[in-house]
């Protein structure tokens, strides 16, 4: 199972309306809100590293009021 942490800075005033679309799609297991350099922290996760990055980048990337993310994708230890 691949897992990443995915930080989103949204336009401005669209925060609360990309948490609500991150919300719904499947792989998405939590959004928050939060202050600071980013606006909305998502955990993921995907079968494998290739369905990992299709999440990334064909569903997450593409959503209306996303300016820019940060994925970082999480190593077992």
């Amino acid at each position: 199972m691949a897992k990443a942490i995915v930080l989103i800075t949204a336009d401005p005033g669209m925060d609360r309306e990309v948490a609500g679309q991150m919300k719904k799609i499947t792989g998405v297991e939590n959004v928050y809100l939060v202050t600071g350099l980013y606006d909305i922290v998502a955990e993921v996760q995907a079968p494998d590293d290739a369905s990992m990055v299709a999440l990334a980048y064909d569903k997450i990337r593409l959503i209306d009021g996303i300016r820019e993310t940060h994925t970082m994708f999480c190593l077992a230890v």
